[in-house]
């Protein structure tokens, strides 16, 4: 009865259960799929002023930047364009989400009629100048007739209209936008003044300067307190963006020899069928890994392996040839005589700048030998004075072009048949010796050609994904992934620190790396290393080795670059301690200092240059010695390099102007130039802006 009783207590509690349970199974995967509300926000790529952007949303912009890039260039999105096509898709949102309202609270708007202006007006945007022509040949009447004869236009070049088009408005609004906080833009007389001053004040001091250097680094130790210390006081100037850092190896898809063996005999094949197939073109194009239209070529222009092939004979293939990585098959599909003939030569050059008749005298010595049966190619490299000369004087193929100088060009081309030429040659160079290597000969040859890339087979690819696959199960942590790399001699171990989000590249990686990435930053924990990702070409293992997150640097981020800044401030501390037990004038001090003590006069020196002769670039010291009363001298301080004293004999005001519109109009110009870059990320600040695409991408 017990039990009976606490069933009927527990009743309802099961009755909801399995009314519940009822309902998750009517719903399935509804609500289980991405628009449920159980996963409410797992599509979303960020968000930029509280607007949340989906992963749909931000597909469509993409697509739609990929399509207009595909218009305005005629081809397809790469890898090196996709960096850019992603910005610009994503500075889409900022402008809808973060410029935008800015607009709309100033009721700024484009008018049809501002449109019609902006296009054929008095006012002519630049975009639609650049699009016919640039500003310098541009002509509004070719835009006044390219739009009255629209439908007659190749709808390529309509699209590529309707693009720039489209673009106007939101350039427009942004411009107007833009010259709005522009025109807050003021500088007041006494901010040109000052900026007068400062251009034109002089002062003379009398300084001693200690640079840091003269302390070796080896005498001051630093620590990890002190570094963190420096760091937390200097923390806008260590502002770090999240990063991962990632160890990986690479095990690229190297062909083995059967490989070789395999794709030669595949050639082969081909090469039996190149010579009797009746259409070429379709031939080549269905059979070569990089096809290309046959063109007729000179001997001179040849691959080189026909050139030593001998004679070439119509509807001949010759090859297989190795070369560069690839198996080559050149076919002869037709002969016919140019109006220009090649040879191949050889040359020994006498130069006869410095000796004209000895030049004259030694080249004959040596032309005598040669006819006496020394080798020309060995005279050549003993004697020679060009480039040539370490290859026995070869100048390979020229044709009577005027690719040689004239002289040499006709005694080459008078010689019949191949040997020396018995007489010296004279151009301006100097006197040659020349010996025709390969005769004269007008024919051009129409050459077809077949290329094979020697790549890794599937085979050998399985047996590279093994060893891929066997290295990431060995590995538990970073210390066997190092073990791994060390026993096998054929891998190498990169390291990237810090990986961004959005990086799509790791050195080492051909191409897109951004699988990698994604794997780094939506997946991976320290010491947990990935399955083999197979990118072009390549298996590549990676490990988490390290994260940080954004904010500021740790000291690991940053050790080179503080410790050096740490040991200047632990040097200047030393230096300032000794200067303060010294007194007297300047040049007293720096003398009871040491030799390593620099001393001496600076004129001349002026505020806005921010720098003193001797010491450098130091503007902590050119505002301390323009605050200095004539006669006085500052205690001793660190600078950019080194300790400074100053003393200030004097300060030669400028001479008063009528006026300082050149320095107001300066000032504005300097401050306009940086306002485009300080609006855009003033208001991308503002927005709130929180980029999560690479949880996607």
């Amino acid at each position: 009865m017990a039990l009976i009783n606490k069933i009927n207590e527990k009743s309802g509690i099961i009755a909801g259960v399995i009314a519940v349970a009822l309902i998750l199974f009517m719903l399935g995967g509804d609500i289980m799929s991405n628009n449920s509300i159980f996963n409410f926000g797992k599509d979303k790529v960020g968000s930029i002023n509280g607007e949340n952007i989906s992963l749909g949303q931000y597909q469509n912009i993409v697509a739609q930047q990929e399509q207009e890039y595909q218009i305005q260039t005629d081809k397809s999105v790469g890898e090196n364009e996709r960096p850019s096509i992603d910005y610009q898709a994503w500075n889409e949102f900022v402008t809808r989400f973060a410029y935008k309202p800015e607009f709309d609270k100033l009721g700024l708007a484009v008018s049809a009629e501002e449109l019609i202006d902006m296009v054929r007006g008095k006012f002519i945007h630049s975009q639609i100048m650049s699009a016919f022509g640039g500003e310098q040949g541009f002509d509004k009447a070719n835009v006044i007739n390219f739009l009255e004869n629209f439908d007659k236009v190749q709808p390529g070049i309509q699209n590529k209209w309707r693009v720039i088009e489209s673009k106007l408005p939101q350039i427009r609004l942004r411009e107007k936008y833009l010259n709005l906080l522009k025109k807050t833009e003021y500088v007041t007389k006494e901010e040109a003044k000052r900026s007068y001053a400062e251009q034109n004040d002089k002062a003379e001091i009398n300084y001693v300067f200690v640079p840091f250097s003269t302390i070796n680094d080896s005498t001051i130790k630093v620590t990890d307190d002190q570094l963190e210390d420096y760091i937390s006081k200097n923390k806008d100037k260590f502002k770090v963006e999240a990063g991962k850092s990632i160890d990986y190896v690479v095990i690229n898809f190297t062909p083995s020899s059967d490989d070789s063996l395999s794709i030669k005999k595949e050639v082969g094949d081909i090469a039996a069928n190149f010579k009797t197939n009746d259409n070429d073109s379709i031939f080549i194009a269905g059979n070569s890994d990089a096809p290309s239209a046959p063109k007729y070529m000179a001997v001179g222009e040849m691959p080189q392996e026909l050139t030593s092939a001998g004679t070439l004979s119509k509807d001949s293939v010759y090859g297989p040839y190795l070369s560069n990585g690839k198996y080559a098959l050149f076919k002869i599909l037709g002969v016919k005589n140019d109006s220009l003939y090649s040879l191949k030569a050889s040359h020994i050059l006498f130069r006869i700048d410095v000796d004209k008749e000895g030049a004259k005298k030694k080249a004959n010595e040596i032309l005598a030998q040669i006819k006496g049966g020394a080798s020309f190619e060995e005279m050549a490299k003993q004697y020679g004075t060009d480039g040539t000369s370490a290859k026995g004087g070869d100048l390979g193929w020229f044709s009577n072009s005027g690719q040689m100088v004239k002289p040499f060009e006709d005694a080459c081309f008078k010689f019949n048949g191949k040997g020396l030429i018995p007489t010296l040659v004279e151009t301006q160079f100097g006197y040659h010796i020349i010996k025709v290597t390969e005769p004269k000969t007008n024919k051009k040859y129409l050459i077809g050609s077949i290329e094979k890339e020697i790549v890794a087979l599937d085979i050998t690819k399985d047996m590279l994904f093994a060893k891929a696959s066997n290295f990431a199960a060995a590995v538990k942590d970073t210390q066997t992934f190092n073990a791994e790399v060390k026993k096998d001699p054929t891998l190498q171990k990169y390291s990237t620190p810090n990986a961004g989000k959005n990086d799509r590249s790791l050195t080492g990686v051909k191409n897109n790396a951004r699988e990698v990435v994604k794997w780094a930053y939506n997946e991976a924990k320290i010491g947990m290393a990935s399955s083999p990702f197979t990118m072009d070409g390549q298996y590549v293992i990676a490990i988490l080795t390290a994260e940080r997150e954004e904010g500021t640097a740790s000291v690991e981020d940053v050790r080179n670059d503080v410790t050096s800044k740490v040991k200047n401030e632990l040097k200047g501390d030393q230096i300032i301690e000794k200067l303060s037990k010294l007194s007297g004038a300047l040049s007293k001090i720096a003398a009871d200092y040491g030799s390593q003590a620099l001393t001496g006069v600076a004129t001349d020196v002026t505020f806005a240059s921010s720098s003193i002769a001797s010491i450098g670039y130091d503007p902590i010291a050119c505002g301390k010695a323009f605050g200095l009363k004539a006669g006085k001298k500052t205690a001793a301080f660190k600078g950019e390099t080194g300790v400074v004293l100053l003393e200030l004999v004097k300060i030669q005001p400028a001479p008063v102007v009528a006026d300082y519109n050149q320095q107001k109009t300066q000032k504005e110009t300097q401050r306009s130039g940086s306002d485009d870059y300080q609006v855009d990320e003033a208001l991308k600040k503002l927005a709130n802006i929180k980029d999560e695409r690479y949880k996607f991408y």
